[in-house]
């Protein structure tokens, strides 16, 4: 019984397929052809319906095309992922091959009860229309349309420069892909454009006469619009800023408005024209930036931190094992001076003791090299001792630079991610002045300032222009300042650069006092 019923259902659905213009074809998941009716031999493509099983609707239409970017293999590509999602999929296209203009739709299948067993493999039924002579109409009835708009205008050429204004204006705001709308004196809308109905969801012939301008937006920004936006533009002639559209299926359309007042001869408000465009892609844009922002943030500081790490453990290695291996060296050449006895060349032993102040020189840098990759003193003592010995060294090997050391805050104070950006700020920025500035005095500052910490270099050396300097591109000072940016900024902090020729050049990052955390 069941496979007479389903003899009969598929007789009647190919009955009902073979009589109809449309070209119809049922398509397995793939998006390979199951059949076609005979549409397909009536457009005489050159190939039979027996024939079109298993091949894709490109290759059925187009048999010799290998356009990679043709329409139909791109219908394709769009349909399978609409379909799959539940969604129809539609292509309005001239067809450059078969010289016809053609109205293609996909959707899944709703078959009946009846025709259940037999469409069952089906995963999408495709049909398309032939409406070449439907667009040929069209197009002449639009230029037709034309002709006559062009003889109406002719006839009416007499008509007042207002009433043509107006209806160039209403033309083009039929025309605007932006919601338009005009309202009166209190707020109720007389006009709204096609796009502003689609934003909404709204018919072509929904009738907007008894709707409000404050109605079409979300309910959280009416009170803005009628306390702020409305009596601004009445008051200054317009307003603009960002508003929300409330579609009638609920939905929430983030918007850019422009609202204008309209004041008649006697300075009394006529009315409102308002201007609303979609910014829900510019929200995306700004989204996804942002998103791609914290991301390059947070890798720059994993950077940050993965270096400071290296260094410590190579400052680390350097003292606890060529150190070591240096200063035992230098006491074996002392003790093998000792026992060298009366008979030893003295050219020998004068060569044996050149080796000791060599040594000696090789520890020194060794220590110089460990402390400038990361002073033991600041994880040991904490960052004020470390200033102090750093201004000590500096002074100690540049006596012709004076550097002022002004401390208002404890060691408990600077939390403790915190001290080593502003011991690396403290290298590049000192090191900038001795080597640029030609400074004689370097002032040093750190202090709690309304709630932040602030650490400040300041010299009185040349100074120069920072414009300039970004627009030479000077690599060696450009890199420094920007490392010094880099640490302060990914540290959660601010970075502040003022320098100008002849007036020397400061620096100054700062921290919010209660920051205890630094980059991951």
């Amino acid at each position: 019984m069941n496979m007479r019923m389903g003899e009969s259902a598929r007789q009647q659905w190919e009955s009902a397929v073979e009589s109809v213009p449309q070209l119809i074809c049922l398509l397995d998941r793939d998006g390979r052809v199951i059949r076609a009716n005979r549409t397909l031999e009536r457009w005489k493509l050159g190939i039979d319906v027996e024939h079109v099983g298993g091949l894709f609707l490109h290759q059925v239409l187009h048999r010799e095309c290998d356009d990679t970017r043709c329409y139909l293999r791109r219908f394709g590509d769009r349909a399978t992922l609409a379909l799959a999602k539940g969604r129809r999929a539609n292509c309005d296209a001239w067809d450059p091959l078969l010289k016809r203009h053609f109205l293609i739709r996909a959707r899944r299948p709703t078959p009946t009860q009846q025709h259940k067993d037999y469409l069952s493999d089906v995963f999408a039924v495709v049909t398309i229309d032939d409406v070449t002579e439907f667009k040929a109409i069209e197009n002449e009835s639009d230029r037709l349309t034309q002709v006559l708009d062009r003889r109406v205008l002719h006839e009416h050429g007499k008509r007042t420069p207002a009433e043509q204004v107006h209806s160039r204006i209403i033309e083009a705001l039929d025309n605007s892909p932006s919601f338009c709308a005009m309202a009166d004196a209190g707020g109720a809308l007389y006009y709204l454009n096609p796009a502003g109905r689609a934003l909404l969801g709204l018919k072509s012939d929904d009738e907007v006469r008894g709707m409000s301008l404050l109605g079409c937006h979300a309910p959280d920004v009416r009170a803005q619009l009628m306390n702020t936006a409305m009596p601004a533009a009445a008051r200054d002639g317009s307003w603009s800023g960002e508003s929300v559209l409330l579609a009638r299926d609920g939905t929430h359309i983030r918007m850019t408005l422009v609202i204008i007042a309209h004041d008649g001869d006697d300075g009394q408000l006529l009315g409102y024209s308002v201007q609303e465009r979609d910014m829900s892609e510019w929200v995306k844009a700004e989204e996804a930036l942002s998103a791609s922002r914290a991301e390059l943030r947070r890798l720059a500081a994993q950077h940050v931190t993965m270096q400071e790490t290296e260094r410590q453990r190579i400052a680390a290695d350097l003292h606890d094992s060529l150190g070591q291996s240096l200063t035992l060296l230098k006491h074996g050449i002392r003790e093998a001076l000792r026992q060298m006895g009366a008979g030893v060349p003295k050219k020998a032993v004068e060569s044996v003791e050149q080796l000791i102040p060599k040594v000696a020189g090789a520890l020194e840098e060794l220590h110089r090299v460990s402390m400038d990759l990361r002073p033991p003193s600041l994880d040991i003592l904490g960052i004020l001792p470390t200033l102090s010995w750093f201004v000590r060294e500096f002074e100690g090997a540049n006596p012709q630079t004076r550097i002022e050391k002004h401390i208002g805050v404890g060691e408990k104070d600077v939390p403790e991610p915190l001290k080593i950006v502003i011991f690396r700020i403290l290298q590049e920025g000192v090191n900038n002045a001795l080597k640029h500035a030609d400074a004689d005095c370097i002032k040093l500052s750190l202090q709690h300032q309304d709630g932040v910490l602030v650490f400040s270099i300041e010299d009185d050396g040349k100074g120069f222009d920072p414009d300039a300097l970004v627009r030479q591109g000077d690599a060696r000072t450009g890199l420094g300042l920007l490392s010094m940016r880099e640490r302060a900024e990914l540290s959660g902090g601010s970075y502040e650069l003022r320098s100008a020729l002849g007036q020397g050049t400061r620096i100054c990052a700062g921290w919010p006092a209660a920051t205890d955390a630094g980059p991951d």
